[in-house]
């Protein structure tokens, strides 16, 4: 078979999957004479089409799941699985009937390989739930929890026994096999304030009730296991997030009777008892602190989350001290390397400067360059644009985002070198 026709096979074969182009290129072969000998080897990208939803940071549209062989992913097109090495699409969740576009995705999947999603049933209401095996992108079930009142920012987590939900009118736990609903959370009294967190483990509730006994209260409840299980009397915060299971990590109100729970960030032992609570006034203001860029080291008793305007930073658990702040980076995950993140480089006055990879010491900030995310376009965005995710069992970095351009978003895989 002569060449020409060959290569057009192979185009033509390519072009047909799915609908998406897939960059399955060897970076290493390129012959750009600014290649840096670090250069982390590109070995996929495929569109990730942009969508309003993506906006609302609390929603975890941009989450990104793993399983096996695959990276999940959720955006204007859907909630997708890509094969991690190949970029060949696996599997599309499929719409619910009666529901529209997908609105949220829980932060994580569950370690059997259970993830939740969140389409719109209608008038804006984000609150059609699917629940999904991640492995194939099977529904195993679905239900339409629309009530009284529009959500645009929902709460679900999962984990090996259920899947709880705040979401509108319905603060509720159920089955992850069937949909059963095992709990279902209601007001201690006809006049009061309630605020929900949840995550994989806990869930807490605060609540200001004049009419009820105590009137303020703290309420914290293991979802999976026969753990915490205890109440604050005396503590009417509001409930904000749960950041972290070990620790407990809590935001909440600076005060009772306050909707807005930002202004705290408290701990609780494993016993569910009040441990540090610090205020985030000061430097601690500027920490981000969402979900998707916030990470615990129990170990270390160190948070690190988003700063500022396109920075990052770590504060200690323990006595409340801004460790260290970097600026142009964002957190990717913990790793036994330490915090992955990435960052731009050092301007060494060269055009064209692409970000970095590195592994940073929670306590010290100390970095190790891992790799240079390199792009002969030198077109990638700002690392604090970025959704990441990392896989380190095959040193692979996920990146979800706009160019520098904005013409286009996709989700790029970028391979490390081995160290």
């Amino acid at each position: 078979m002569p060449l020409i026709l060959a290569i057009a096979m192979v185009v033509l074969i390519g072009a047909g999957v799915g609908g998406y182009f897939l960059l399955a290129e060897d970076d290493s072969a390129d012959p750009a004479a600014d290649r840096p000998a670090n250069a982390m080897s590109r070995l996929w990208e495929a569109p990730s089409p942009a969508s309003e939803r993506e906006g609302q940071d609390e929603n975890n549209l941009r989450s990104m799941w793993f399983n096996n062989d695959d990276v999940v992913f959720g955006d204007g097109g859907g909630v997708r699985a890509y094969n991690r090495k190949t970029g060949k699409k696996q599997w599309t969740v499929k719409t619910p009937k009666g529901a529209g576009e997908v609105c949220a995705m829980s932060k994580e999947a569950s370690d059997d390989g259970v993830g939740a999603v969140v389409f719109d049933a209608g008038g804006d209401d984000c609150s059609f739930l699917s629940v999904v095996d991640t492995d194939t992108g099977r529904t195993l079930w679905s239900k339409n929890l629309k009530g009284e009142s529009t959500e645009d920012s929902p709460q679900m987590v999962v984990n090996s026994k259920v899947v709880a939900v705040a979401m509108g009118d319905t603060y509720a736990g159920f089955t992850i096999t069937g949909g059963a609903k095992v709990w279902e959370l209601t007001a201690r009294g006809h006049e009061c304030t309630t605020t929900v967190g949840l995550s994989p483990q806990y869930r807490a509730v605060g609540s200001d009730c004049p009419d009820a006994k105590p009137q303020k209260q703290l309420a914290l409840q293991d979802l999976e296991y026969s753990g915490i299980h205890s109440t604050v009397s005396g503590d009417g915060r509001a409930v904000g997030q749960i950041l972290s299971d070990r620790p407990l990590t809590i935001r909440m109100s600076a005060e009772a009777n306050v909707i807005d729970a930002e202004g705290t960030l408290s701990t609780y032992t494993k016993e569910g008892k009040p441990d540090k609570t610090f205020k985030l006034e000061g430097e601690l203001k500027d920490l981000s602190l969402k979900p998707r860029d916030t990470f615990v080291d129990e170990d270390e008793q160190v948070l690190v989350s988003g700063y500022g305007s396109g920075g990052m930073a770590a504060m200690d658990l323990k006595t409340g001290e801004l460790l260290w702040k970097k600026w142009s980076s964002a957190p990717a995950a913990l790793d036994t390397e330490g915090l992955i993140a990435v960052t731009n480089a050092p301007d060494t006055g060269a055009v064209g400067r692409d970000p970095v990879l590195v592994s940073t010491g929670v306590r010290d900030g100390k970095e190790k360059v891992l790799g240079t995310l390199y792009d002969p376009k030198h077109a990638l965005g700002s690392p604090d644009l970025m959704s990441l995710a990392w896989d380190g069992h095959t040193n692979t970095l996920f990146i979800q985002g706009a160019g520098l351009s904005h013409d286009k978003t996709s989700v790029q895989a970028f391979k490390a070198p081995v160290s």
